[in-house]
């Protein structure tokens, strides 16, 4: 037994340094802001456009829920004077990765946009480098460095208004297009929660600093864009899937804006799209086209006097389709092919991957409990064990963190000592159960040492199944998750063997 209580402390100290790298190691290979997939399409505007408003000003109030916008006198004020939609930002409800759905018109899959840590400048076009390379003046406003960071070339000027105290929109200039992203109402969502008082003085803040900036403009000649990056469930956090997370309301108002009252959808990658109609605009080269969202714009923007334009848009449209599904044919191997078939045969490989090497993880577990004489019952009933083992895990996590995908993350600081605590418990908890069950030592440092193998080998198997760096597409929910998951899961039951094997090592100096 000693030597099985040696081995297992070994395994228990490699998992938490291995549990430690694979942990620290996530957050830089989720993005790849060179972009997957990119479709460069030239266009240029050969239709006289409506006349441009006098200024164009869009407002991202960063982690304003739905619910919350439609509480605001702005939000009243803008749908007078135009329209307000339910946009969907898509499944990963992060503030740059939606920065840049919002920007360029791609989703999060091929932008490469995966979190809020990678600075570097994207390649996929935006809106603001259309504007600024048309000769406007586009003027930035936040009170983060996020967008001037993914898009350098996008604005004539960007000020980080600091402290997040200030008023960024009695303070910057409007330009011909303007940005303004405020960060303070997220702030309260993660700190105290979307159904807090705290964020509701957030919001109510926002509506007061907004009005202020609707007097500096006149909505006859000058158009308001008003939207936001994701929501917040009520105890706080974002990232994932939930309705009060991705869905957001996104208000147009001003000239050349189609009055209606319904809140019909609209997908977030439509809005860069939108902006360049309504300015005149050529669209961003990289924007999404195909299976689109791409007629949305048009019934924004109202062209009713300007069917040359119209028309000419429409032929942009149909030409960014065309060249789309031509270079997709080419990716397939078909004479034309959609984006949908490529996301077909790239999550088809993946599964093999990840179901080829789940089969490698099963088999490895039978062939050494086998080399070591132990009886097929006694393999199943153990499996059993490891399966419970990481299953109440994951319960735990649900039931302590709100769910199982990035919208439990909310804040690392917060994140991995509950996480961690997860693990602990989970694993002693286990323990006790199988000392009850089966009153073995030995075979608990077994089965300890199989547990641990499991999941040393689940967090190798991610990268290989997923990539290193994360490649194309997202995964889903709970295995975007996971290697943050399921590195402090390692270093928890690292902490849980290291402990066991101590006992028993004690146990057997103490035999006489």
């Amino acid at each position: 037994m000693k030597r099985l209580a040696l081995a297992t402390a070994l395994l228990g100290a490699l998992a938490i340094a291995l549990g430690f790298f694979f942990g620290e190691t996530y957050i830089p290979r989720l993005p790849q802001h060179r972009g997957f997939y990119l479709v460069p399409v030239d266009d240029v505007v050969a239709a006289a456009p409506p006349p441009r408003p006098r200024h164009t000003v869009v407002i991202v109030v960063d982690g304003l829920r739905r619910a919350a916008a439609e509480t605001l006198k702005v939000t009243a004020t803008l749908q007078r004077h135009g329209q307000c939609r339910v946009m969907d930002v898509g499944p990963l409800a992060v503030s740059r990765p939606v920065y840049a759905i919002l920007s360029t018109g791609l989703e999060a899959d091929r932008t490469g946009s995966r979190n809020n840590d990678e600075t570097t400048p994207l390649a996929a076009e935006s809106i603001w480098d259309v504007a600024r390379g048309a000769g406007l003046d586009v003027e930035g406003a936040s009170h983060l460095p996020w967008f001037g960071q993914l898009f350098p070339d996008g604005f004539t000027h960007y000020q980080r208004i600091e402290p997040i105290a200030d008023d960024l929109f009695a303070r910057a200039p409007l330009g011909d297009l303007a940005l303004f992203h405020p960060i303070y109402v997220d702030a309260m969502g993660h700190s105290f929660g979307g159904a807090s008082a705290q964020y509701a003085a957030a919001v109510t803040r926002a509506d007061r600093e907004i009005e202020g900036l609707l007097a500096r403009l006149d909505l006859a000649q000058d158009v308001v864009v008003l939207t936001a990056d994701h929501g917040h469930t009520d105890r706080g956090g974002h990232g994932s899937s939930q309705p009060e997370v991705e869905h957001v309301l996104t208000c147009f108002a001003g000239p050349g804006i189609v009055r209606s009252d319904a809140r019909a959808p609209l997908d977030g990658r439509s809005l860069a799209p939108a902006l360049a109609l309504r300015l005149g605009l050529r669209f961003p080269r990289t924007m999404r086209a195909g299976e689109d969202d791409l007629d949305r714009p048009f019934e924004i923007v109202d062209l009713t006097a300007y069917a040359a334009y119209a028309a000419d848009r429409n032929a942009a449209i149909a030409r960014f389709r065309a060249a789309n599904e031509q270079q997709l044919g080419a990716w397939l191997g078909t004479t034309i092919g959609s984006w949908s078939a490529l996301y077909a045969r790239e999550r088809s490989r993946r599964l093999f991957r990840l179901g080829l090497g789940l089969a490698l993880l099963a088999a490895m577990v039978v062939v050494a409990s086998r080399r070591r004489g132990i009886a097929w019952r006694s393999i199943a009933t153990s499996s059993l064990w490891v399966l419970a083992l990481h299953g109440a895990a994951v319960l735990l996590h649900v039931i302590v963190r709100g769910s199982f995908d990035f919208t439990a993350v909310n804040s690392r600081a917060s994140y991995v000592p509950s996480c961690l605590a997860v693990g602990l418990l989970a694993g002693v908890s286990a323990a006790a159960l199988h000392h009850a069950l089966w009153r073995d030592r030995p075979r608990l440092l077994r089965d300890q040492l199989t547990a641990l193998g499991v999941l040393l080998g689940a967090n190798v198997l991610h990268p290989i199944a997923f990539g290193w760096p994360l490649g194309f597409p997202l995964p889903a929910a709970p295995f975007l998750l996971f290697p943050f998951f399921g590195a402090i899961l390692l270093v928890a039951g690292g902490l849980v063997a290291l402990a066991i094997a101590a006992l028993a090592l004690r146990a057997a100096s103490l035999r006489p």
